[in-house]
């Protein structure tokens, strides 16, 4: 990955109200980041998926779309990439918390088959939000589709 795309995915967590510093969670072992672009040949990645390993889990720490490339299906693109490397790695779990007012988030992760857990009362700050937590159950089935119009890659 290139200083100026470890600057855009900074850029980008920050426009989406993440505190992710890339190059500190790039330089660790246990951290594995997507990023993903809508079209071919622009400069600057549209979104980005931050996830740690831990023994056979994976925790999802921040997915990021920049505002003009929401709805467009690069959050499923980048969450299918996570999927993928869950099997290919023979992970149990993947876990994650989301915004409990963040709707579309709720609806995608639902949609590709997470379950919700516990409410994390006050689990967000900027503004105080309750989380809720998320949970999907690995298996050889999971593997979802990466659209084609999209191009994804592990940094």
């Amino acid at each position: 990955m290139t200083a100026h795309e470890v600057d855009a995915i900074d850029r980008l967590a920050k426009e989406c109200g993440f505190h992710v510093e890339a190059e500190k969670e790039l330089s660790r072992n246990f951290a594995h980041c997507w990023v993903a672009w809508l079209h071919d040949g622009t400069t600057e990645p549209d979104g980005f998926l931050l996830a740690w390993r831990a023994a056979d889990e994976l925790d999802v720490i921040a997915v990021a779309t920049a505002i003009q490339a929401r709805r467009q299906g690069l959050a499923r693109a980048l969450v299918g990439q996570l999927l993928s490397y869950a099997v290919d790695s023979q992970m149990r779990r993947v876990i994650l918390e989301v915004r409990h007012s963040n709707v579309a988030a709720i609806n995608l992760y639902r949609s590709i088959g997470f379950e919700e857990g516990r409410i994390r009362e006050g689990y967000y700050s900027e503004p105080t939000e309750d989380g809720i937590e998320m949970s999907l159950e690995i298996n050889e089935h999971l593997c979802a589709a990466n659209p084609a119009n999209h191009r994804c890659l592990e940094a």
